[in-house]
C-alpha cells in the first residue's frame, strides 16, 4: 500500500507543517534566551508561518487528504491542530460551509449562508471593508454551527480527539514557558489568523457572486503559485474543490475569459490591486 493519496509532492507541505510544530516546541524550550532584538524577527515570522500553515498546507489537507490511510490523516489532523491553535475539524466545517455558498449576498431574510461571506457584515449591498473583515473575523467564524455539522456527520470523536491534542499541546507549552505562550503562540495565533482571513477577503474582492464560474478571483503569477502550490487559482478551486493542487493549472482554459476578476497581485498584497 502507498503512503499518499494523491502525490509524493505533498511530502513537502507534511513538512512545512512539521517544522512549525518543532519550531514551536524549540522556542518554547529556550524562550528564556530570547530577548526583545529576537521578537523582531520572530514574531512576523512566526505570523507569516501560521498563516502559510492555514492558507496553504491546511486548506490542501481539508480537501485532499494526503495519506492513503485514514489513521494517518488522524493522526496529522490531530497535530496539526496544535498548530492551528484549534480543531482542523473545525477548520473543515467551516471552510465547507464556504465553498458550498460561494460568498453570498444576503438572501430575503438580511442573512448570508456563508459564514465567513465578506458580504455577511457590509452595507448597502456592498461588501465589509477589508480592515474590519480581517480583524472580526476570528470572532465570527461560525463555530458553533460547525460543530453541529461534524456532530450530525459522525465526526464528534475525531473533533474531541483534536481538542484533547491542542489543549495537550498548549499546556505542554505551558510548561516548558508560559512566558512564550503569552509572549508568542497568542500574538502569532491572532496575527497569522488575522492574515489567513484578509487572504480570503482578497481572494473573493470583486468577484461575483452565485456565478459559478466567477464567484473567486485568480492570480496567475508564477513565483506566488510555485511558492504556494497553486493557491493562486482560486476560481478553478472553486469550481472544483476536490482537485488536487497539481491539477488546478488544467481547468483554467475552461473558464470564461471575460465576465471574472483576476488579479494582478497575489491575495496577501491584494490591497495593491485596482479596485473592481
Amino acid at each position: 500500500m502507498t503512503l499518499w493519496r494523491r502525490s509524493r509532492r505533498d511530502a513537502v507541505l507534511l513538512a512545512v507543517s512539521a517544522a512549525q510544530l518543532g519550531v514551536n516546541v524549540w522556542l518554547a524550550a529556550t524562550w528564556a534566551e530570547r530577548g526583545w532584538l529576537d521578537l523582531l524577527w520572530l514574531w512576523p515570522a512566526g505570523a507569516l508561518l501560521f498563516w502559510y500553515n492555514a492558507v496553504v498546507v491546511t486548506h490542501n489537507f481539508i480537501h485532499t487528504p494526503w495519506f492513503t490511510s485514514e489513521a494517518a490523516n488522524r493522526v496529522y489532523a490531530a497535530l496539526d491542530s496544535i498548530n492551528l491553535g484549534v480543531a482542523l475539524t473545525l477548520c473543515r466545517y467551516h471552510h465547507l460551509n464556504h465553498h458550498r455558498y460561494g460568498n453570498d449576498r444576503p438572501g430575503a431574510d438580511g442573512r448570508t449562508r456563508d459564514h465567513s461571506s465578506t458580504y455577511r457584515f457590509g452595507k448597502g449591498g456592498a461588501p465589509e471593508g477589508a480592515l474590519s473583515y480581517g480583524l472580526r473575523g476570528l470572532f465570527r467564524s461560525g463555530t458553533a454551527e460547525a460543530w453541529r455539522e461534524a456532530a450530525r456527520t459522525g465526526q464528534r470523536g475525531r473533533l474531541l480527539g483534536e481538542l484533547a491534542a491542542v489543549a495537550l499541546g498548549l499546556a505542554c507549552y505551558a510548561a516548558l514557558s508560559w512566558r512564550y505562550v503569552l509572549g508568542f503562540f497568542v500574538p502569532v495565533f491572532f496575527a497569522g489568523s488575522f492574515l489567513g482571513i484578509l487572504n480570503n477577503y482578497y481572494q473573493h474582492a470583486g468577484a461575483e457572486p452565485g456565478v459559478r464560474t466567477a464567484n473567486a478571483v485568480s492570480h496567475y503569477g508564477r513565483l506566488y503559485n510555485r511558492l504556494c502550490f497553486n493557491e493562486g487559482y482560486h476560481q478553478e478551486h472553486h469550481l472544483r474543490p476536490g482537485l488536487h493542487w497539481t491539477r488546478r493549472p488544467a481547468l483554467r482554459d475552461t473558464l470564461p475569459g471575460a465576465g471574472r476578476a483576476i488579479s494582478p497581485v497575489p491575495p496577501p498584497l491584494g490591497f495593491l490591486a485596482p479596485r473592481r
